[in-house]
């Protein structure tokens, strides 16, 4: 590979190619630019304050009745922050590197205060749904929220329209009105969205069961397949994936928490077998019922179990797991995904939210994205990265198959500007479960999915997706393009997790595997930082304007990320429209490449605030080596709180991806595991709160 090309404000890991370091500058944008790049829609979002758009679904749809007038359904009365551009200008400042504002991270009071929707606006709300009958079930903590309960009688003569139970061409069933609602006279203009009335999808999961392997599936003694784990049944296990994609394993030195959003309960009974099956710690584990919902076990219990096993399976010493549920049953799916947002925001207790839910964009609607987005405005500017699923339908979404020839989809939350979309792959491994490649997952031939990924239709390119890279593999320049990375999402070379209730062990896979991968990758990230800086508050927050940072302008194959190269998201044989295909630096099938753990090295060079004064480089950089290991001291540097030490196999004068990552607070760590008559780079930085500074040199084993 070519060297690593640095922007030329970073002091971070390099690429060893003959001594010499490339460097490139970061592409930049006015604020006023990002303001609008980053969270306009393709099209304002022109809705009227009177009256809430249709399902487009219903159309496509089967009437089946009209729902029971006496079935209770949850509401949401959507309000609009006090100042959005205020706080879409903020989301940049604490997003870009070098705004002195960079990571200075608002709490959720702080954040309400500045930005909440007009109190006496709220309260007006509040009183007109209690005047008219509707219970009361969540109030937002920026205002922005107003959760009601009512019957379905209530709430069809309050809203002039009526509400139905259909069945979707895919054979799924939902309700939704059948008539425009008309929001009432004595509030459209305090509220600006309804959201629970004109559902087309209730619920969500993006999981794809690659087969049932019952309660004692065989384990095959040894492996005959390149794509396939030591994992019980064949499949991937923890540390199948932890080895191939060199996962760090400091994720202890500072533990965190990661919110999971869910769309029902689970056995934790399930969870326990997959640990002590696979010698994983017990992780606690805590329900948070969302907007009054229950937390019980229901038709969603698989998507949850595989959540919790990922996150778990990439690091292992998680402090806790939150799931939020909403239960589909009881709340509609826009709604339930907009109160977790805001939960997860206002709780203050989880650093990384995974979410491995979605549909499609024209599904969702303009009005359930705005929400989203709104909601995520929040989750950025309290510091909480948000993961997403790319969709298991390819690059058509859950309905473009509906017609002849298809279109193309995008998904949704997964194309919000504010989350790091994931896409999937097909992962392929040698002996010890060491990395031999990846290419898109595409299993659309035999009805098996594929990993979504696309153009949005409603927001515009945001800044830190530059127009040269993203339309080198057929991206558009104008508008946001998903997913952001990838991982491992073939449910037929996938991961093994224990649901009693689906038929004991099962192979599963999708993006709703994938996005719970980097969930688990982020929150070691953030031991990491945590445990260099020395304080508590340092967090990636908004990922993709760090992990964009990373993508050279001019090498191949990618940034710091293993390359998907191979592969597409469309069938146009059998759709009659093409999907996007892989490609290197950026494609819209696996984004800026898949998991690769080292990655870490760069995100902690590079996450300085600027204050305080990064420490200088460490002197007097030793590596003293052995035919297997490499004993590596330095001096330490004045106002240094900790050390990220990158090592690195040379290939052909650059480095490789054989590669890891270190932590110390010390000033020398010994690396063994390395090969006799290897030429390696190591790079050492010094960091504190305020930036890091590196120096380097290469050894070779006798």
């Amino acid at each position: 590979m070519k060297g690593l090309l640095n922007p030329s404000d970073r002091n971070s890991l390099v690429r060893f190619f003959g001594g010499a370091f490339s460097r490139r500058q970061l592409t930049t944008v006015t604020l006023g630019a990002f303001a609008s790049l980053l969270f306009a829609p393709c099209g304002a979002f022109a809705l009227s304050t009177a009256t809430v758009e249709l399902s487009p679904i219903v159309a496509k749809s089967t009437l089946l009745s009209a729902v029971d007038p006496s079935k209770e359904i949850t509401v949401l009365l959507a309000l609009p922050l006090s100042d959005a551009k205020g706080a879409a200008e903020l989301a940049e400042h604490v997003s870009t590197k070098g705004d002195p504002l960079f990571h200075h991270f608002l709490t959720p009071q702080e954040f309400a205060a500045r930005f909440g929707a007009n109190a006496a606006d709220y309260e007006a709300v509040k009183a007109w749904a209690i005047a008219n009958g509707l219970k009361i079930s969540y109030e937002g903590y920026a205002r922005t929220i107003l959760n009601v309960r009512g019957t379905a009688a209530q709430l069809q003569t309050l809203f002039r329209t009526q509400l139905n139970n259909y069945r979707s061409p895919k054979g799924d069933e939902f309700y939704s009105a059948s008539i425009r609602p008309i929001i009432p006279d004595e509030i459209s203009g305090k509220v600006t969205s309804v959201l629970g009335l004109t559902e087309g999808v209730q619920l969500a999961p993006q999981f794809k069961i690659g087969k049932t392997l019952g309660e004692n599936p065989e384990t095959p003694a040894i492996r005959t397949d390149t794509a396939g784990g030591t994992g019980i049944g064949g499949t991937y296990s923890p540390s199948d994936l932890r080895k191939a994609y060199l996962v760090p394993e400091f994720g202890a030195l500072a533990p965190q928490t990661v919110a999971l959003f869910e769309q029902g309960g689970f056995v934790k009974t399930d969870v326990e077998k997959f640990l002590t099956h696979y010698g994983l710690p017990t992780v606690p584990i805590k329900d948070v019922p969302v907007g009054g919902s229950d937390t019980k076990a229901n038709g969603a219990s698989v998507e949850v179990v595989l959540d919790i096993d990922a996150v778990i399976a990439i690091n292992p010493s998680i402090k806790e797991v939150l799931v939020y549920i909403a239960d589909y049953q009881t709340i509609p799916f826009s709604v339930g995904l907009v109160d977790a947002f805001d939960q997860v925001a206002s709780d203050g207790k989880a650093q990384t939210l995974s979410v491995s839910y979605g549909t499609d964009e024209v599904v969702q609607g303009f009005s359930a994205a705005d929400n989203e987005y709104t909601a995520l405005l929040g989750l950025a500017e309290v510091g909480v990265t948000v993961v997403v699923s790319a969709g298991d339908d390819g690059a058509y979404g859950r309905t473009g198959t509906d017609t002849f020839p298809a279109t193309l989809n995008a998904p949704d939350p997964g194309s919000q500007p504010l989350v790091t979309s994931v896409g999937g792959t097909t992962l392929f491994t040698y002996v010890d479960q060491q990395y031999l490649g990846e290419e898109v997952w595409n299993d659309l031939g035999i009805g098996d999915g594929a990993t979504g990924g696309g153009v949005s239709g409603f927001w515009s390119r945001p800044f830190y997706q530059p127009s040269s890279l993203v339309t080198l593999n057929g991206g558009s320049s104008s508008a946001r393009n998903v997913p952001d990375v990838g991982a491992l999402a073939n449910p037929l070379t996938g991961f093994g997790i224990y649901v009693k209730a689906a038929g004991g062990w099962i192979q599963i896979g999708g993006t709703s595997l994938s996005a719970p991968l980097w969930g688990g990758y982020i929150s070691i990230l953030n031991a990491g930082l945590q445990y260099l800086t020395g304080v508590t508050t340092p967090e990636i927050g908004f990922f993709n304007p760090i992990l964009y940072a990373t993508v050279p302008a001019s090498a191949f194959p990618a940034g710091l990320l293993y390359p998907v190269l191979d592969g597409s998201n469309g069938n146009v044989e059998l759709y009659g429209t093409a999907g996007f295909n892989a490609g290197p630096y950026y494609n819209n099938c696996t984004g800026v490449g898949s998991l690769w753990g080292p990655f870490a090295y760069d995100v902690f060079t590079y996450t300085g605030t600027g204050t305080p004064t990064p420490p200088v480089a460490p002197a007097n950089l030793v590596a003293k080596a052995t035919a297997t290991s490499v004993k590596i001291t330095w001096t330490k540097s004045t106002g240094a709180t900790g050390y990220a030490v990158f090592v690195t196999a040379i290939q052909g004068g650059s480095t490789s991806f054989a590669s890891q990552t270190f932590l110390t607070k010390g000033s020398k760590i010994n690396v063994t595991g390395l090969t006799s008559g290897q030429e390696y780079g190591i790079a050492v930085s010094a960091v504190n709160t305020g930036g890091a500074n590196l120096s380097e040199t290469t050894v070779t084993t006798p």
